[in-house]
C-alpha cells in the first residue's frame, strides 16, 4: 500500500515537469575568440609554444600568452614545441 502510495505522489509531481515538454533550453553563444596577432602563441608559465588556432590558447590566461612572429623566434626563446599541435 505503501509503495503504491509513493508511487501515486511521485506521478503527480512528475506529470507537469513532463507536460511542460523535454525540449533543452538553448545555450546561450560563446564569444568567438579574438584573432591572434601572429601565427604562434606562447605561454610564460610553461615555455610551451602554440600555433595561434591550437585548443590549448583558448584555454590559456591572457596574462601568460606571449606572441612570436615565428616558430623559430619561439625556440630562440627557449620555448618547446606544444605537443597536439607541432608548431616546429
Amino acid at each position: 500500500m505503501k509503495a503504491f502510495f509513493i508511487a501515486a505522489l511521485m506521478a503527480a509531481a512528475i506529470s507537469p515537469i513532463l507536460a511542460q515538454g523535454t525540449a533543452k533550453p538553448a545555450k546561450p553563444a560563446a564569444a568567438a575568440p579574438a584573432p591572434a596577432a601572429t601565427g604562434f602563441v606562447g605561454n610564460k608559465d610553461s615555455k610551451v609554444c602554440h600555433k595561434a588556432d591550437c585548443k590549448s590558447v583558448a584555454k590559456m590566461k591572457e596574462a601568460n600568452k606571449v606572441s612570436f612572429a615565428s616558430a623559430a623566434d619561439a625556440q630562440k626563446a627557449g620555448y618547446k614545441a606544444c605537443k597536439s599541435c607541432k608548431p616546429f
